[in-house]
């Protein structure tokens, strides 16, 4: 299983510091906890010092050292701060808002800042073990075909070192044509064509695509299908923020798969997610974080493996 295979290949090396913007919530330090025993991480637990003390004891947690933040402004500043002077490597939202985090980052002018727009990418593993990356279902509301790009971009590079070297994305929409009164679709096929004339690398676009071309080798099959993703999509670019968001929860809540998820295109992983998420969750995002923050060499093919949802 993918997440199970990632927290083998996480144990080498040394601890990685996650900074906790507003460390509160029972489900935040259960995470904490797992990945500490693990061995591959250690908090600093930004915000009110009672509840993160108290939160860290009852969670059993040991590497840990606190910020005292008062109200959540502050505590995203110096959990940012912290980051950007070394003293953690890793930013992780705990009980702040997004809105209140994402403005630190953005003030940010050094090791956040890339100049790139900002980006949730959802990484689902299936029952069967193959994973699917989901975006962009928490930031970008009503994104441009420009900034469909760099969603895109920003997911390649995320999946290029998890360990796949061509990830095929599919951009989405209700059918595999262009339409103009399907705005979606067109973009789609801006962003396919960007990839044909090489301006788009070190990926796979296809668009648009419906979601079964996208997923499932047989209805390709039925349909005539002839295109460059024949069911086997590494990444599905979704056309907004509200077909990514319940796209990505039905496969959770509905259909059993597990997962986490991520703000990509600054300058460090920043592990975001819904206050719903289970401590599983946000474990399983702790491990992603930690694997983009080091980079690590090709996952072995196992690990990767692609079959049709």
């Amino acid at each position: 299983m993918f997440f199970r295979k990632l927290e083998s290949d996480l144990r080498d090396g040394p601890r990685v510091c996650v900074a906790v913007a507003g460390a509160a919530g029972e489900e935040i330090f259960s995470s904490l906890r797992l990945s500490e025993k693990l061995g591959i991480t250690e908090a600093l637990l930004v915000g009110e010092k009672k509840a993160a003390m108290e939160g860290a004891d009852r969670a059993g947690m040991e590497c840990f050292s606190i910020l005292e933040a008062e109200g959540d402004e502050a505590a995203a500043e110096k959990a940012v701060e912290a980051v950007r002077d070394g003293t953690a490597d890793i930013l992780m939202k705990g009980r702040v808002s997004t809105a209140v985090l994402l403005k630190a980052v953005l003030s940010d002018k050094t090791v956040f800042s890339r100049g790139k727009l900002l980006s949730h990418l959802a990484v689902l593993e299936a029952p069967d073990g193959h994973i699917l990356g989901i975006t962009d279902g928490g930031m970008n509301i009503s994104p441009d075909v420009d900034q469909k790009r760099v969603i895109l971009e920003s997911a390649v590079e995320a999946f290029r070192a998890l360990g796949i070297s061509l990830p095929k994305v599919a951009v989405l929409a209700a059918m595999e044509k262009e339409n103009p009164k399907i705005p979606e679709s067109i973009d789609a096929g801006k962003l396919s064509r960007l990839q044909d004339s090489g301006e788009i690398s070190d990926c796979i676009v296809e668009g648009p695509m419906a979601l079964d071309l996208a997923v499932t080798p047989e209805a390709c099959r039925l349909k005539n299908y002839k295109g460059k993703i024949q069911g086997d999509a590494n990444i599905l670019l979704a056309p907004d923020i509200s077909a990514g968001n319940i796209l990505a929860k039905s496969l959770v809540h509905l259909g059993g798969w597990r997962g986490g998820g991520l703000v990509v295109g600054a300058g460090r992983p920043i592990v975001l997610l819904s206050r719903s998420d289970t401590a599983e969750e946000k474990y399983n995002s702790i491990l992603l974080a930690i694997a983009l923050y080091r980079k690590p060499q090709p996952l072995s093919s196992s690990l990767i493996s692609q079959h049709p949802i």
